[in-house]
């Protein structure tokens, strides 16, 4: 009579066929896990990129104020105008600046097979510049509170113009605008090296970031916030095709 005898495996041999009998097969649900997640990451962070102009935009329709450097008197009666609308416009501002440091992720993810130092400075400068907006909320609620509808206390004429002559008015202010300018003028020479994007995206960086700089009419401002906004929802689907 003949024993049946099973043969196993054994070794390196053994190991082996263990870990194919135990790999997910491609295309499971279980392989697949990762790179949804990487997708979703991905798509987050491009949604942040557009977002956060969309909300400078949105700030800038609802802002019944003229830019802070102004007459504190001229400055103070245009807030009173509508401190709801100010109130809002801050709640905006502080969302664009929110979304600046996830947008600063996504835009080194971009550079990242190319230009990877370059697109994490780039990517920090995006993150402070969104920090430095998020700190003004602070003294645009002091501003709201020296207001009350439809007039301005001369106290607090007096108490703002001492602000805006103290080095805090400008360290509060010039980090979102200064970080902002350098972090979109070097992405802009990164992208015209690498040649992720179509050309007229960095170009419409740069009109963007001039035409939205507040020293135009309320129509220039939000058409150079609205440019922007396209151009980064080029760079979004960039990031997403990319990877």
């Amino acid at each position: 009579m003949f024993e049946s005898t099973s043969v196993t495996p054994r070794g390196e041999v053994g190991d082996w066929a263990s870990e194919v009998a135990s790999r997910p097969a491609p295309g499971s649900a279980t392989g697949d896990r990762p790179e949804r997640a990487e997708r979703r990451t991905l798509a987050a962070l491009g949604t942040a990129m557009v977002a956060g102009p969309l909300a400078m935009t949105a700030w800038f329709l609802v802002e019944p104020s003229v830019l802070p450097r102004e007459d504190s008197r001229v400055f103070l009666e245009s807030v009173a105008t509508s401190p709801d609308r100010y109130l809002a416009g801050t709640v905006l501002l502080g969302l664009a600046g929110a979304l600046s440091v996830p947008a600063g992720v996504g835009f080194a993810r971009l550079l990242r097979h190319r230009l990877p130092r370059l697109g994490a400075v780039i990517g920090l400068l995006m993150a402070l510049s969104g920090l430095g907006l998020c700190a003004q909320i602070g003294f645009r609620a002091m501003v709201w509170s020296m207001v009350e509808p439809g007039s301005v206390p001369a106290s607090s004429v007096e108490t703002y113009a001492d602000f805006q002559t103290g080095g805090l008015f400008d360290v509060l202010v010039a980090p979102g605008l200064v970080f902002g300018g350098l972090a979109t003028l070097l992405a802009v020479g990164s992208l015209l090296r690498v040649r992720v994007v179509p050309r007229w995206v960095p170009a419409a960086m740069v009109v963007g970031m001039v035409l939205a700089s507040g020293e135009f009419a309320d129509p220039v401002t939000v058409s150079g916030a609205a440019i922007g906004a396209v151009a980064n929802l080029w760079l979004a689907r960039a990031l997403l095709a990319r990877g």
